[in-house]
């Protein structure tokens, strides 16, 4: 028998922008103003999550993975679609409990989010002891006179001294803080944490170290990750599972391992073929040409078409559906066919990278 995901999000879309309040939509009705444009940031986007599982959700700045995830973690509503956890929706998880199980639901805050910046997700008047030990408290997960020494113990665990439970955030280094960050979403005993670049502020050594620790407390602690990065060298390191976004849709998905070494989507492979490689000394890379439309008036047909020299007539006038071209692996692409035995041709040969 399959284990039910932990993680479960069907076809959801997030929509910024659009009618405004009444008086916008009177004053457009009257032709005294302009309608409101509406932002298309997360379109029909939909993948399980397994239990103890990392996936890696990629993609230039501005492809929707940043608002996919605090919709995950229940910052933003879906415009349309769900998100189910274990099953349950978000509200259900944090219906009013029964007596005797505490302020809220059991499973209410087993989603936790961790931010980009750990200095502004700190509040700067409060010590690590109050950053780490508020929730708990609250939430009455620990008793007050275990409190200390359950601040202790997380504060260890993520690599702070808890002697510098006293101090203020502004007084720890970033790679420090972001360790603060993570104890604070682990007091509350979460399943699942929402990383939304989590390192990319960081020096490349203490990237190294917090990823280190991301593994360290998955397999302590069984959790499980949704990774959000537009650097897949980091991305490569520490998922399970891709998914490649571009202006709001997946246009592809699959393992790791078999999405870095054979990348089936044009703007898969021109990403991964821009990661530099110590075994590649001689080549010119070739970014991708063009900027990102924008999600404002996205183009017909393919989104990736203007930017795509192997774009067809059929791209420019058709979306290609995500479907399955090989087992666990789907992608977007009326380029990719695969025969009975499902293995993947490639159709035309992808000019991203040149040696000299």
């Amino acid at each position: 028998m399959t284990e039910e995901p932990i993680l479960s999000v069907s076809h959801v879309s997030k929509r910024f922008g659009g009618k405004g309040d009444l008086l916008a939509q009177m004053l457009a009705a009257l032709g005294l103003a302009k309608p409101r444009p509406q932002v298309r940031a997360v379109e029909d986007v939909s993948f399980t999550l397994a239990r103890g599982e990392v996936l890696g959700v990629v993609g230039e700045s501005g492809c929707g993975k940043s608002t996919l995830g605090r919709m995950i973690a229940g910052l933003l509503e879906p415009s349309a679609g769900e998100i189910l956890i274990e099953g349950q929706a978000p509200a259900a998880r944090m219906a009013k409990p029964a007596e005797g199980q505490g302020a809220r639901a059991p499973r209410a805050l087993d989603m936790q989010m961790i931010f980009q910046d750990p200095f502004s997700s700190l509040n700067p008047r409060k010590r690590v002891s109050d950053l780490i030990g508020e929730a708990p408290r609250v939430h009455r997960i620990v008793s007050p006179e275990d409190l200390d020494r359950y601040v202790k113990d997380i504060m260890d665990r993520c690599g702070i001294d808890p002697a510098y439970r006293d101090r203020f955030a502004h007084q720890f280094s970033g790679g420090q803080r972001q360790r603060i960050g993570i104890a604070r979403a682990l007091a509350v005993k979460p399943e699942i944490l929402v990383c939304d670049e989590a390192v990319s502020a960081l020096d490349v050594s203490i990237q190294a170290q917090i990823i280190n620790l991301f593994m360290e407390l998955r397999d302590e602690l069984g959790l499980t990750y949704v990774f959000i990065s537009h650097d897949l060298g980091v991305v490569e390191h520490i998922a399970d599972r891709i998914v490649v976004m571009y202006l709001g849709r997946i246009v592809e998905s699959g393992p790791a391992e078999q999405v870095f070494d054979d990348p089936q989507h044009p703007y898969t492979r021109a990403l991964i073929d821009g990661v530099p490689k110590l075994d590649r000394r001689r080549v010119a890379y070739e970014p991708i040409k063009g900027d990102i439309p924008s999600p404002l008036d996205p183009p017909k047909g393919c989104h990736f078409h203007p930017r795509c020299p192997l774009a067809t007539d059929r791209c420019r006038s058709e979306a290609p559906v995500l479907r399955e071209i090989a087992p666990g692996r789907q992608a977007a692409c009326h380029l990719i066919t695969t025969d009975t035995d499902t293995t993947i041709k490639e159709t035309a040969e992808w000019p991203v990278t040149k040696t000299g």
